[in-house]
């Protein structure tokens, strides 16, 4: 089994894989003793023309002593700690096959070390029947000198295995032939794709986004680098848990991650409130969870931002993950740390700046997605692309091919909308900035915040769907207050109808009073002394920030889109 995910690590994106191509980077082979790693190395390297090395070899060199000499006079930790300098050493080397003993993978910052270099880890697995067949004979090993190989593999197995799965490629061996499974490996490694990895700098709360294909059944391998320790509570709703949670658990279990307790939640906005939020709270606390136990969110926005804010409260703090499994979700409310719930006076009046340990979107899960909500998830994009000024040009271009549910398109839509997340919450992480700042990624909200606050958080009106209007009421507001091109609300209501999305309030099922949602945009929460905020536009790319906009002149607008009285 080989695992894989969005952007190319070994080979190009427009090229079939060539397994006897020279890697890029280094291979570096872990497993059990036994597994074959230097039989499988030596052919590996010599298929991809690279030089192999066995580290346990130059540790010996290096030390001029046998390793079961360094062990007995010098203990466990020291030789840890010189084979992590050997290694890395080899890997800041030009590119190699490197065969690890047994142990080397299981130290935490040996497997830094490998991860930083830029290498590729392959788990050779075997299990306990093919590894006793093959370690028959080597009773005179230390490892085995008068004790049970059966015994010693299993208590082995049981602690190695969860850090062996936080290599990159697992690749099963069986008693086959070793060129077989040399051709296997070859095979795994040439389909191999990692994760884009984009960082949010926040100081001591940076955090990775990762982006990809196939990132639930690698989620306990990608969390447990930052986890503070391998046990967490997962917070699910009961749509999302049929599809996902069996994956996401499958992907926690098999690096030895602990679920304490899985609390699903009701879908919908309704989720979002003091009743759901006690529930999550409590739930996780009667299953034994401490300060050093993760929430996971594995969810859409409503799950994520419940279950951010029930970490934040929990024990005044807890860590957090964010697996984001719509659209809406991974482009915009999973990065960030805004957290919260809703009040009847409106969206998200309570909550807190909860920053999670990292960002899984696993943008295969997308396909699962019904097509409003996949719709709905685009108004995020197409936020982003009015805020960044090319994004749009590439939404106007490509965006109906990411509503078609085409991988690639989805894909990129989801990486372009973190990168310009990622980079506005760094510069301004809690929307302090007097102006602008992130503040910007509110293009629409106002809006659209108000007209899902009158319509009840009930599911008649989707939050992207309200945002669509929303950007299309900012858009004509731009204008009439001279701050834009004339064509360009219609730019952005035709490219949102032609997504499939409500750009008007006409668009929507109901009516709505022009006094309601002036009353709901005055309890918004970027009111300032009393005065609405709105962000317009000058333009895409030029996005800002301001209160200096007549109240008659929203009003009127709003009048103009069909609102009554």
């Amino acid at each position: 089994m080989s695992r894989n995910s969005a952007l190319p690590a070994w080979t190009t994106p427009d090229a079939a894989p060539d397994l006897l191509a020279p890697p890029r980077r280094s291979v570096v082979l872990v497993g059990m003793p036994g597994c074959g790693k230097s039989s499988i190395g030596r052919r590996l390297a010599t298929k991809l023309g690279l030089p192999f090395v066995d580290a346990d070899t130059e540790i010996e060199a290096a030390a001029g002593l046998p390793i079961t000499e360094i062990f007995t006079r010098y203990g466990e930790p020291h030789f840890r700690d010189g084979e992590r300098r050997v290694i890395a050493r080899l890997l800041a080397g030009p590119p190699l096959v490197l065969a690890t003993g047994g142990g080397a993978f299981t130290d935490a910052r040996t497997r830094a070390a490998v991860a930083g270099s830029g290498a590729v880890a392959v788990w050779l697995r075997c299990s306990l029947p093919v590894l006793l067949r093959r370690v028959a004979g080597r009773e005179h090993r230390p490892l085995f000198l008068n004790r049970d190989p059966r015994e010693v593999l299993e208590r082995l197995m049981t602690v190695r295995h969860p850090t062996f799965a936080e290599a990159s490629v697992i690749v099963d061996c069986t008693d086959e032939p070793p060129e077989t499974t040399t051709r296997r490996v070859m095979e795994a490694l040439a389909g191999y794709r990692a994760p884009a990895r984009l960082p949010v700098r926040l100081a001591e709360r940076s955090y990775d986004i990762l982006v990809g294909e196939g990132l639930l059944t690698r989620a306990g391998s990608l969390m447990a680098p930052v986890l503070p320790a391998r046990r967490v509570v997962v917070v699910t709703d009961q749509s999302v848990a049929p599809l996902h949670l069996p994956s996401l658990r499958a992907g926690l279990e098999s690096a030895g991650v602990e679920v304490l307790a899985v609390v699903e939640v009701p879908p919908g906005e309704a989720s979002k409130s003091f009743a759901q939020f006690e529930r999550v709270v409590e739930a996780a606390l009667a299953s034994g969870a401490d300060r050093r136990t993760a929430i996971v969110a594995l969810g859409g926005g409503v799950v994520g931002d419940l279950a951010g804010f029930a970490a934040a409260a929990a024990l005044r703090g807890l860590p957090f993950i964010q697996v984001p499994t719509t659209l809406l979700a991974q482009v915009d409310s999973s990065v960030g740390g805004k957290t919260g719930i809703n009040l009847a006076l409106g969206k998200n009046l309570v909550g807190a700046f909860h920053q999670p340990l990292l960002v899984l979107a696993d943008t295969g899960v997308l396909a699962t997605l019904p097509v409003r909500e996949l719709r709905a998830g685009y108004a995020e994009v197409a936020k982003h692309g009015l805020l960044q000024g090319a994004l749009w040009d590439w939404c106007e271009a490509e965006g109906a091919r990411a509503v078609a549910d085409d991988p690639v398109a989805l894909a990129h839509a989801v990486l372009e909308s973190c990168r310009l997340k990622a980079g506005v919450v760094a510069a301004d992480e809690r929307e302090e900035s007097a102006e602008g700042g992130r503040a910007l990624l509110n293009l629409g909200h106002t809006f659209g915040h108000a007209l899902e606050a009158e319509c009840g958080y009930g599911g008649t009106l989707l939050h992207g769907e309200a945002v669509a209007v929303g950007l299309g009421l900012a858009a004509s507001l731009s204008a009439r207050l001279g701050h834009c091109a004339q064509e360009l609300p219609g730019r952005v209501m035709a490219h949102l109808q032609d997504c499939g999305l409500p750009a008007r309030i006409g668009d929507l099922p109901r009516g709505f009073s022009a006094a309601a949602l002036m009353g709901r945009m005055r309890k918004d929460k970027k009111v300032r002394d009393g005065a609405m905020r709105f962000v317009l536009l000058r333009g895409p790319g030029e996005a800002f920030t301001t209160a200096d906009v007549p109240p008659q002149a929203v009003e009127s607008l709003l009048r103009d889109e069909g609102c009554h009285e």
